[in-house]
């Protein structure tokens, strides 16, 4: 395919993906979201460039997201090691790596057919890519206090994410993700939607999308936490991003006990028939 090919191709699919239920993002909407617009186009295109050259060659999607995954993997090596040079590199790194992540699907499209294992393994990198960076966030944290408390915040943060029930029952019965679960009857669904919309508390919904999307392991927060850390670095003493892991746990726990709660409910799982699993809020 020709170069404007590809990125029109690009945009298209983007676009639609973006504003999915799943998503409900309007790239275009400078206005509300003007960081997230700029990050997705920087991607776009650099995936758009990237796959047009590699497009005739013989690299496959699957081993551009071992990339993906290998890249968070070094990105959080490099942040945890006493040295300058290397957390710089970690900060590009970790800042730059999304633009690997935007590439493996697009080729997918392009040159093969998209699927479900494909993306899995683009959700793993993910996964990788989010231990890494708060392992490496918080041996950063300790190099520069000295102080041992950060380790052990580091340590239960992973032991939260690694012990979650919730996911844990989901992987147990057929392996899907929460986000990703789908509700076969119709009636249903609409019953659901009309209940979100006329009984959902306002406070509630507040503090869960603040948990879930304002404070996550992906976008503009990682992304402000190297902006402060390239500050430190310069300054050459930490002056926040140790707050941030602080806050990371404080998630941590939350979203943990959280789910302990939402697992026993009695409609949590209703059933699981050909390896999909119908779920009912």
């Amino acid at each position: 395919m020709k170069y404007q090919d590809i990125r029109k191709f690009s945009y298209k699919t983007e676009r639609k993906v973006l504003q999915s239920d799943q998503h409900n993002f309007d790239m275009d909407n400078w206005f509300k979201s003007p960081y997230t617009c700029l990050k997705v186009r920087f991607y776009i295109e650099f995936a758009s460039f990237f796959v047009f050259l590699i497009q005739n060659t013989k690299i496959k999607p699957n081993q551009i997201s071992y990339l993906y995954a290998f890249a968070g993997l070094l990105g959080g090596i490099f942040i945890s090691i006493n040295n300058i040079n290397l957390i710089l590199s970690g900060i590009f790194i970790i800042f730059f790596k999304v633009a690997i992540d935007g590439s493996d699907g697009l080729l997918a499209r392009v040159k093969y057919k998209a699927s479900n294992f494909g993306a899995a393994i683009d959700s793993w990198g993910g996964l990788v890519g989010e231990y890494c960076f708060v392992i490496g966030l918080g041996f950063y944290s300790f190099n520069m206090t000295e102080n041992i408390n950060f380790i052990y915040i580091t340590f239960f943060i992973v032991l939260l994410k690694a012990l979650d029930l919730k996911n844990y029952i989901l992987f147990y019965i057929g392996g899907i993700k929460y986000q990703n679960l789908r509700i076969f009857n119709e009636k249903v669904q609409k019953k659901l939607n009309y209940k979100k919309k006329h009984n959902s508390n306002a406070i509630f919904n507040l503090f869960k999308n603040l948990i879930k999307n304002g404070f996550n392991y992906h976008g503009k927060t990682v992304d402000t936490i190297l902006l402060f850390m390239l500050v430190e670095l310069y300054y050459g003493k930490i002056l926040i991003s140790h707050y941030f892991l602080c806050l990371y746990f404080l998630r941590g726990i939350i979203i943990f006990f959280g789910n302990v709660f939402l697992s026993q409910r009695k409609n949590f799982l209703t059933e699981a028939v050909k390896n999909e699993i119908k779920y009912k809020k």
